[in-house]
């Protein structure tokens, strides 16, 4: 595929907010994407997830948890984010030392990061 045509389909995910899409295509065209040339032919939002990504990679703290670690962390997220806080408490404590680890704890979003916090104090 011509890199005009990857821009455009990068640029057209970010634009319907299908941002998971988006990353998987960088990350395959990464070498051709990180290209100064191709670079500029992002649009804004495009230029942004690049960005991340080359921090996640920097920092590599997200390459310390498995794809299964995710997959639990993004269930609280979601049970919690749904109100499915019974749900959401039993996952916690079946994994409460997966949790508990700081580079997991930026998997978690404020609501989930809270209720977990308020769960570990009355435990």
């Amino acid at each position: 595929m011509k890199i005009e045509s990857v821009v455009f389909v990068i640029n057209n995910h970010m634009a319907k907010q299908r941002y998971g899409t988006a990353r998987e295509v960088i990350l395959r065209e990464w070498k051709r994407i990180t290209e100064p040339t191709n670079f500029q032919m992002l649009g804004q939002e495009a230029k942004e997830l690049v960005k991340v990504i080359v921090k996640e990679k920097e920092t590599n703290e997200f390459a310390l948890l498995s794809d299964q670690d995710k997959r639990i962390l993004r269930l609280l997220n979601e049970a919690v984010r749904d109100v499915k806080l019974p749900y959401a408490k039993k996952i916690f404590f079946e994994h409460m030392e997966l949790i508990d680890q700081a580079h997991a704890q930026k998997w978690l979003t404020a609501d989930a990061r809270f209720m977990c916090f308020a769960w570990k104090k009355n435990a």
